[in-house]
């Protein structure tokens, strides 16, 4: 614990004086972790297959927490840093291998599949539940989801605003909030899960393939099943998305909600944000999955009795290209699932080399 030595004015008489400022844990001590697994590996049809499988769990405990201080100590918003938390990872591991040759033809082809599940266990002190910000951790929760408002369309008639909830900033063209509670008004209550940044499973397969002297390479990686935020379309659909009027904006806002475009899901434009639609809510969060071909390469290695004729052991020309292309799902309205944030895919590469050896 330390304190601030503090000066104060009684009745024109200064006294000093001194609060509590931070507390700290002088018993602080390293997390505890155990680590189950079981798994199988086989090899058939002599090595041409190769399978592996593993389930495994960790538990961690005496994980480091800042917990929250009671008003009761005489200071407000203020937290002690305690081995206090725990939680648990598990999940499944997958992977296989085939290769064979046919003749000129040369192949192997290798896949794996993961998946993760992570659960808070444990707060310490009876706490349940932590709020920082738009983030909660809650026992028996996955940890880093978000906490918000749930979107419900847009409000295209008087129709739909008088069967609405009452809600702050409500009009023709402004966004709805879904009424959680059922006590017929929009506040802080309603609100729940909205997004999880873990993915239902993550994957990748390489594939090789040779013929004669050519040779190609492949790497795919991908996710399923995971939640992004899309903060760029507070830029892309609210032209007061980010408090500056005459900054340029996505091409979205040209379908925006007008009493001739009514069936738009698209706010209509305004220069004040009364509604608070920068809220965090599902109107910001869209399917992430994706599946990206990482890496290609196509190479030629010059045969070995020419490389030889010109005083080389080894000679190989290849072009290869990264991040060459990239499948999303439909829902997503930004450019990359993987750069959500962002109004640029990560850029393609392509080179084009040659090895020599002597």
């Amino acid at each position: 614990m330390s304190r601030n030595n503090m000066t104060y004015n009684f009745n024109g008489n200064v006294v000093t004086g001194s609060a509590v400022s931070t507390f700290v844990d002088n018993n602080l001590a390293w997390e505890k972790k155990k680590t189950y697994n079981v798994g199988i590996d086989l090899a058939l049809f002599r090595n041409r297959l190769e399978f592996t499988a593993e389930w495994y769990k960790n538990i961690s405990e005496d994980l480091l927490y800042a917990v929250p201080v009671p008003e009761q100590a005489g200071v407000s918003n203020t937290t002690v840093t305690m081995n206090a938390a725990s939680m648990n990872n598990s999940g499944f591991e997958f992977s296989a291998t085939y290769r064979n040759r046919d003749h000129d033809f040369k192949y192997e082809i290798s896949g794996n599949l993961s998946t993760l599940r992570n659960r808070v266990t444990s707060l310490g002190f009876g706490t349940n539940s932590y709020i920082s910000g738009a983030y909660i951790t809650k026992v028996g929760e996955e940890i880093g989801q978000f906490y918000g408002w749930v979107y419900e369309g847009i409000a295209r008639t008087q129709e739909d605003l008088a069967n609405h909830a009452t809600q702050e900033g409500a009009g023709l063209g402004r966004i709805r909030w879904r009424d959680l509670d059922g006590n017929g008004i929009i506040n802080e209550k309603d609100q729940q899960w909205i997004y999880n940044p873990t993915p239902d499973f993550s994957y990748g397969l390489n594939i090789y393939l040779e013929y004669k002297n050519f040779d190609l390479t492949m790497f795919w990686q991908g996710v399923q099943g995971v939640d992004v935020i899309s903060d760029l379309k507070k830029e892309t659909d609210l032209w007061s998305g980010l408090n500056i009027g005459f900054l340029n904006k996505g091409k979205r806002v040209l379908d925006a909600w007008s009493p001739t475009n009514p069936n738009s899901t698209i706010p209509a434009l305004s220069r004040s944000d009364t509604n608070n639609e920068k809220r965090v809510s599902t109107y910001f969060v869209e399917n992430g999955s994706f599946l990206k071909l990482r890496n290609i390469q196509l190479g030629y290695n010059v045969p070995k009795n020419f490389a030889q004729k010109m005083k080389m052991e080894r000679l190989r020309f290849y072009l290869s290209a990264q991040n060459v292309f990239t499948i999303k799902s439909k829902e997503f309205t930004g450019v990359d699932p993987e750069n959500a944030n962002y109004g640029y895919p990560i850029p393609m590469n392509i080179t084009f080399g040659i090895n020599v050896g002597f």
